[in-house]
């Protein structure tokens, strides 16, 4: 067997030392588009994943959140949910948001939005709430009958402006009145307005936690949900399952348990779209191979002939052709790695950017490409070998008469 291996990997350096250099550079040129194929589309993907996740964290969810249990519609005793939570170790901080529906109305304009109770000076350490303020201010400790408004609701949005209803420019100090799930009506003073380029923070309110338990005539600590912020990244699943163990009856999520849907929904397409170009792709560059192979077999059938007749096994055969198949591909491979890594660097540095403000970076997944070598190596191997184990079962005079 190892005489075999090495008498083919002869005949490949042979092969490959008399080929055409213009047609191994075509081919190696090709087969690096193929690999390219095969790893760039996944690592936008990838890209576009950790910015919904991140815009996830950011605002709705945090790293964990803690949501009423069965049918209730609020957590009850918030406060004491909050006191265990804080005192699980690893979490660097929570606090607790009141969720309503309601409407908006400003010079007869009225949208409908989610509007989130939350405690201002707390959430500096949980959210991206007090850094999306573009216009105005973000709601102070003392904050009452105040309000801050999206930029796709307020009518001052760049990105949703012409996709969304909205209250008709409503600026910082305008006026506006909120009508309540439950009927109640208060007027409110916009005093920001936040943009954080994703329907998620524009199409959605914020008011100090009092206002809406005040409106709803909420009696002791209650929340639709507690959002917790852990000190270490990648700790999230530990966390959880400290603060179950520390009585917190309620359900709780990571953030990936939150997002997963929404996410697989925002990719799903695309992931679709990869799946079936990966495919195509494969497909192309085994029939490539194996066209390659066949021609250079054809051309060389009394060679194969020959080689057979002073006495080279037809394993040798096989294997010089295997060992040719994996020399095109690894320089295809190469070339690909070079060129992929180049494109990833440049749009890591120039990121691809979406609604003028949403910026996608590639993200370089080292299984990815791995699984891809591996992939493409394997059919190499399996394409190359099949029209010349084919040849190598002819008879040595067939071969040489090219029957």
């Amino acid at each position: 067997m190892i005489n075999d291996i090495r008498v083919g990997a002869l005949i490949a350096s042979s092969s490959i030392k008399r080929g055409n250099k213009k047609t191994l550079i075509f081919i190696v040129f090709v087969l690096s588009l193929i690999f390219m194929n095969l790893v760039f589309l996944p690592s936008m993907i990838g890209g576009m994943t950790v910015l919904f996740t991140g815009i996830m964290q950011d605002y709705p969810y945090g790293d964990i959140v803690i949501e009423p249990s069965g049918d209730n519609t609020y957590i009850n005793n918030a406060d004491s949910v909050l006191k265990k939570t804080r005192a699980v170790e690893g979490v660097r901080a929570a606090t607790k948001r009141l969720d309503v529906g309601a409407s908006i109305e400003h010079k007869q304009n009225v949208v409908g939005v989610t509007l989130t109770g939350l405690l201002p000076t707390e959430e500096y350490e949980i959210s991206q709430y007090p850094y999306s303020i573009v216009e105005g201010d973000f709601l102070g400790e003392l904050s009452q009958d105040e309000i801050i408004l999206g930029a796709a609701i307020a009518g001052t949005s760049t990105i949703f402006g012409e996709i969304y209803d909205d209250l008709g420019e409503a600026r910082v100090g305008s006026l506006v009145d909120v009508t309540y799930s439950n009927g109640v009506k208060r007027t409110y003073k916009v005093k920001g307005i936040m943009e954080g380029t994703f329907e998620l923070v524009d199409l959605n309110a914020l008011v100090h936690y009092k206002e809406i338990e005040d409106v709803y005539g909420l009696e002791g600590s209650k929340a639709t949900s507690v959002v917790v912020r852990v000190s270490q990244p990648g700790s999230e699943n530990q966390i959880k399952d400290k603060i179950r163990d520390a009585g917190v009856n309620e359900e709780v999520f990571t953030w990936a348990d939150k997002s997963e849907t929404l996410i697989r929904q925002a990719v799903q397409s695309l992931g679709a779209l990869d799946t079936m170009s990966k495919f195509v792709s494969l497909i192309v560059g085994a029939a490539l191979i194996l066209i390659i192979i066949y021609i250079n077999i054809l051309n060389r059938k009394k060679e194969i002939g020959i080689l057979k007749a002073i006495g080279i096994t037809p394993r040798s055969i096989v294997l010089s052709y295997a060992f040719l198949s994996m020399f095109y591909v690894s320089l295809g491979i190469f070339a690909g790695l070079v060129l992929y890594l180049s494109l990833m660097f440049y749009f890591q540095a120039n990121p691809v950017t979406f609604y003028e403000t949403m910026e996608i970076s590639p993200q370089i997944d080292p299984m990815l490409l791995v699984q891809s070598i591996v992939t493409m190596l394997t059919l190499s191997v399996i394409a190359g070998t099949l029209p010349a184990w084919s040849v190598s079962k002819e008879s040595i005079l067939k071969a040489i008469w090219g029957r």
